[in-house]
């Protein structure tokens, strides 16, 4: 059995140098993921899509003009069949010089323009312009909700960073107790037990350590997607230090609000565009051009032809279709109402737990800050009672793990803080900044 892998099976070394970090920080994260986030790009994407449906709705009520070349030969043989070909011989005529081939040459240009229709095609621009502005709520929620994202996304790194000292600093502890412990052992001023405690805190704490880094790893990685960037692009976040906390405040309308009321009135108006189609329409249509038997005789006289014609269509039953469409309408119409109601008492609702949250949070900072003073000053305390000799290494070392745990406490609770301000402003329909 192998006991290594042989050369050609061994990957060989990276000649690439690492990259440098990129240095952000919240505010330039929140600038790169509104020009670069690919949900962004989508919703913008959407919002172009109506407005280019607002100019191809608006082309039907503007008049149309085609331009028309076109050469037929035919046989055309129903003349045999009418009572004109049983006396054709008698003119000394014979069928086939009655069904020859003919060629006809057409040049024609056509114009339609809809007259009057009840208000539809004026009504059906005005939904297009409702469904832009639709879509344009519709990228201000996918735009906060990418923002404070992004946000989150921040804090997480910051705090698997946080974390990630703490433990670092933990193992550096441990390491040393277990240096200091093996001197103190040579010494004979410590004994076996001392030892194997010590190596035990050591050997615990290296499974978190592996814990951390993993979870520092995969919060960049989330950040690097929700910015638009390689999941593998080291960054360097610059710390957000303590909130200023102010006033509640003044909230925007919601635009996932905005957005349904807008389609409520798109389907409101949508009902004028059904009832339209019960009423008779009328429509302009006029041509121009020539035709000929032969190529020379193009737009010459007589053989220029023309034709001008108005034409009322009133529909008489369309076998229950509009009422089938009304129907649908307006059980749609209520579908948006009742999601519109319930998505007011749910921001309503989120308002208050926000508003709650954030007062939790603050009280948990300040308790967290001085939990972390108590413990500075206990890992004081401690370190001169042990150079005194009187408590032993193990005792030093949970003074020394209970600071640490502490410290990460309260930058949690400082972080946590800001995610509370965060979930605030989201609540109220504003940017984390």
């Amino acid at each position: 059995m192998l006991l290594f892998a042989p050369p050609a099976l061994q990957a060989p070394p990276s000649t690439e140098a690492p990259r440098a970090p990129l240095a952000l920080d919240l505010s330039g994260a929140l600038t790169r993921a509104r020009s670069e986030n690919p949900m962004l790009r989508a919703a913008k994407a959407r919002v172009d899509e109506r407005r280019g449906l607002i100019t191809s709705t608006r082309a039907d009520a503007l008049p149309q003009l085609t331009l028309i070349g076109d050469f037929t030969r035919a046989r055309d043989v129903s003349i045999l069949n009418s009572g004109f070909a049983d006396s054709a011989a008698a003119f000394g005529l014979t069928p086939s010089s009655l069904v020859g081939a003919r060629s006809i040459y057409t040049s024609q240009a056509n114009l339609t323009q809809p007259l009057f229709y009840w208000g539809k095609l004026g009504t059906a621009v005005e939904i297009a312009k409702m469904g832009e502005k639709e879509a344009a709520y519709g990228f201000s929620t996918s735009e906060l909700d990418v923002l404070h994202g992004v946000a989150k996304a921040y804090l997480a790194v910051l705090t698997a960073q946080a974390e990630q000292e703490v433990v670092e600093t933990r193992r550096k502890t441990a390491e040393q107790f277990v240096s200091d412990v093996k001197a103190r052992l040579e010494a004979q001023t410590a004994t076996e037990l001392d030892r194997l405690r010590a190596e035990s805190e050591l050997l615990a704490v290296i499974p978190e350590a592996l814990q951390a880094d993993a979870n520092v790893k995969r919060a960049l990685e989330v950040l690097n997607g929700q910015l638009g960037l390689d999941p593998k692009t080291p960054l360097a976040l610059a710390q957000l230090g303590q909130p200023v906390l102010g006033a509640r405040p003044a909230g925007a309308e919601r635009s996932e609000l905005a957005q349904l009321r807008q389609q409520e009135a798109m389907y409101r108006a949508n009902e004028k565009i059904i009832t339209s189609d019960l009423r008779p329409k009328f429509d302009f249509s006029a041509s121009y051009g020539y035709q000929a038997g032969k190529t020379d005789l193009l737009f010459k006289e007589p053989y220029d032809t023309w034709k001008v014609s108005v034409t009322m269509k009133f529909p008489i039953f369309d076998g229950l279709r509009s009422s089938g469409k009304r129907a649908q309408n307006s059980a749609q119409l209520e579908q948006v109402k009742q999601a519109r109601i319930d998505r007011e008492r749910s921001i309503a609702i989120e308002q208050s737990t926000a508003d709650r949250e954030l007062e939790k949070a603050i009280a948990l900072a300040e308790a967290s800050s001085k939990a972390h003073d108590a413990t500075v000053e206990a890992l004081r305390m401690s370190r001169e009672s042990f150079d005194q000799g009187l408590i032993t290494s193990l005792d030093l070392l949970q003074a020394e793990r209970s600071e640490r745990q502490a410290e990460s406490q309260r930058r949690r609770a400082e972080l946590g803080l800001w995610a509370a301000r965060f979930d605030q402003r989201r609540a109220l329909g504003l940017p984390p900044l």
